[in-house]
């Protein structure tokens, strides 16, 4: 998948768009601070959802079916970066509309390819 890597100071903004140019097509930006990550999608599944080590957040989902209210307490957080490579890890527990989902993983890595 392709995506875009946007350095700040103390963040890194990695974004990207999933089945593009499809009615299911979803904009993702994920913003990577030093302690607390911040997933952004909009399209089919639309949400803002914070995610930082220790916490329980909150957010509103959207979906065609309707909205969702989203808690996750995030476990922990990790962001690496090497030469042209980098990821950024984090794990939850997710609670959906009340009802307990689980616990997740995410990992997002990343090689830059020269232009």
């Amino acid at each position: 998948m392709e995506g875009r890597l946007i350095e700040r100071e103390s963040e890194w903004v990695v974004k990207y768009t999933e089945k593009p140019g499809t009615p299911d097509e979803v904009k993702t930006t994920v913003k990577a601070g030093e302690d607390e990550v911040t997933i952004i999608r909009q399209g089919m599944i639309a949400y803002r959802q914070r995610y930082h080590p220790g916490e329980t957040t909150i957010c509103v989902v959207e979906t065609p079916g309707g909205t969702s209210e989203m808690e996750v307490h995030t476990l922990a957080y990790r962001r690496e970066r090497e030469e042209a490579q980098g990821r950024i890890q984090f794990s939850f527990r997710l609670t959906m509309a009340g009802e307990p989902m689980g616990r997740y993983q995410l990992l997002i890595q990343w090689t830059e390819v020269p232009a």
